[in-house]
């Protein structure tokens, strides 16, 4: 039976963001979370398995990295053409290479398992991905959400908490904290 990763997380924090949710120095913990919760779905023990997520800095990239190390494809959703999501969602930390990072996943991405909504600029648009990504999600297969979320509903339209509510808890959701991955060092 096919399986989808559904996947959501919190961007890395802007530089001085006044209460940090997911600190720069948690992003190293953070990748080896992810991978553990992709483990028990790599393809030896899965072959029809499949991430989705859209390609923020923070859980985003670092979930589509990790499933490559896993040998899991990836589909990659969208809400703007792949330059206006980098501007509001990709760049914006100094010294970081997320930019570098999102075009390596983009450009080895295949066509078909990428996808622009191209949808008008606003923050319902990342509430529309947020369907689209658990619909395709649900079209490949079982649903099993990761996420990386602080547990807070205060991230509007298209945050963590909106996709964590949409997917539901049926397949026992991994859902982890930025705080879990500082007790875990």
């Amino acid at each position: 039976m096919p399986v989808s990763i559904l996947f959501s997380g919190h961007m890395i924090d802007n530089p001085g963001r006044p209460k940090p949710r997911f600190p720069r120095e948690l992003e190293a913990a953070a990748a080896a979370r992810i991978a553990a919760a992709i483990a028990p779905y790599a393809p030896v023990a899965m072959p029809s398995t499949m991430g989705f997520a859209s390609c923020a800095r923070g859980g985003d990239i670092l979930f589509h990295e990790q499933c490559r190390v896993a040998h899991v494809p990836t589909m990659i959703i969208l809400p703007f053409p792949p330059e206006v999501f980098i501007q509001k969602s990709v760049v914006g930390i100094p010294g970081s290479d997320w930019e570098r990072r999102f075009w390596q996943l983009w450009n080895t991405t295949p066509d078909a398992q990428r996808e622009t909504m191209n949808l008008p600029q606003s923050d319902d648009a990342y509430g529309a991905c947020n369907i689209r990504l658990l619909a395709r999600a649900r079209e490949h297969g079982a649903v099993h959400l990761i996420a990386l979320w602080d547990g807070k509903r205060g991230d509007g339209p298209g945050g963590t908490a909106d996709l964590v509510t949409r997917a539901g808890t049926a397949n026992k959701p991994d859902i982890f904290s930025p705080a879990s991955l500082t007790r875990a060092q």
